[in-house]
């Protein structure tokens, strides 16, 4: 009987990492809400080897792992390949249960492909974060995606400008594509009453990516009370940074069950990242009512409307420090550029809301045959 979503991992990705980042109860309860609102069940490709504890609160769901006489100690790209190959015999069983092949990111659309073939099911290319619409990739690269999004049944994408590079560039129907921003559980994430005991907050990879450089300058400059949560390469500039600024408190790690309770103790959040697919620490930042002061790039800019809901900055550290100072000087920005983000992350990131969309979306573009959830409307509302 085909009766479940088989979500696919990013190569390399584990729910052991997943736990690392903190991000690990926030995917697993959207999947398992997604699964047991269109009523599927859960099984997941994962690529770790010891992730069977961290499903331990969700006993409907379904594991699938690397085996451990895979040799640890050869190429990643090898693991996997051997892994991806052997998946056919090892889950036979449990493929024969899938219905609908959903990968996490892009770069799990080649295996997404494979499968698809073999067990004849749909599958369906999500995309929390694409890169390609703004950076110069390679003619195999191009190959690749043109292959996935004219041959995966679906796509999921998390930037409106994302999408409008798949159709124009690709040649990919619009129908096929559904623009969906990044989800947040806003029962979780909301504004509560908390002592603000921080002004600025920053949450993500100490990583090239995140403009960490940038952020240090703009700390050491501004002087205000900050939390920063995160670890990566990059940390000796965080430590640096702490050793002249005592206004800076650093947490390597925080669960995302508990982040609502130090946004809401923050006045403001900070995003200097050189280019974003979709951040869920600014959309979560944005629920808990924070005004957000995030760069110009792809990513944030699709987030932040400038002076409506937060601040657009160039990466000019002398003018983000003066915007961050007059922002402050003024209880009443603060306020009302926090109320109307709240107002737009409920109206574009709300999680039900948006896997009534995502169900919807299937039911209207896939074949009752390979779909088991109920295709009458009314089983997608409140």
């Amino acid at each position: 009987m085909k009766d479940s979503l088989l979500l696919l991992m990013t190569p390399n990705m584990s729910l052991q990492r997943w736990s690392e980042l903190g991000h690990l109860s926030r995917e697993l309860n959207y999947y398992n809400a997604l699964c047991t609102k269109g009523n599927l069940k859960l099984i997941i490709f994962s690529y770790g080897r010891h992730d069977s504890k961290y499903i331990e609160n969700y006993p409907q769901v379904k594991l699938l792992q690397m085996p451990a006489w895979i040799p640890a100690g050869i190429p990643y790209k090898l693991q996997n390949f051997i892994y991806n190959l052997c998946s056919l015999i090892l889950f036979r069983q449990l493929y024969n249960r899938v219905a609908l092949i959903k990968t996490n990111q892009f770069a799990a659309a080649g295996f997404g492909l494979l499968l698809k073939t073999v067990l004849n099911v749909p599958l369906v290319i999500r995309m929390g974060y694409y890169y390609s619409h703004f950076q110069q990739i390679g003619w195999l690269q191009k190959i690749k995606e043109f292959i996935a999004f004219k041959y995966g049944d679906l796509i999921v994408a998390t930037s409106p400008e994302a999408v409008s590079f798949i159709i124009r560039f690709y040649g990919i129907r619009p129908e096929k594509i559904l623009s969906m921003r990044n989800t947040i559980d806003l029962e979780r994430f909301k504004p509560l009453e908390r002592e603000k005991k921080f002004d600025l907050i920053f949450i993500g990879r100490f990583e090239a990516q995140k403009n960490i450089q940038l952020l240090t300058t703009v700390l050491n400059t501004v002087k205000l009370r900050t939390l920063i949560i995160g670890k990566g390469s990059l940390a000796p500039l965080i430590k640096k940074c702490i050793k002249s600024n005592e206004k800076i408190e650093w947490k390597e790690r925080v669960d995302n069950v508990d982040l609502p309770e130090y946004y809401n103790s923050s006045k403001c959040f900070v995003i200097f990242s050189k280019y974003e697919g979709s951040p869920k620490v600014l959309l979560e930042a944005m629920a808990c009512g924070l005004p957000c002061i995030g760069t110009e790039v792809p990513g944030i800019r699709e987030c932040i409307m400038h002076k409506e809901n937060g601040l657009l900055v160039t990466e000019d550290a002398t003018d983000i420090s003066k915007q961050i100072n007059s922002l402050f000087e003024s209880e009443t920005k603060l306020r009302n550029l926090g109320d109307n983000a709240v107002a737009w992350v409920n109206e574009n990131c709300d999680m039900t809301e948006n896997i009534n969309k995502e169900l919807m979306f299937y039911a209207a573009h896939l074949s009752m045959k390979h779909v088991l959830f109920p295709l009458n409307s009314h089983n997608y509302v409140n």
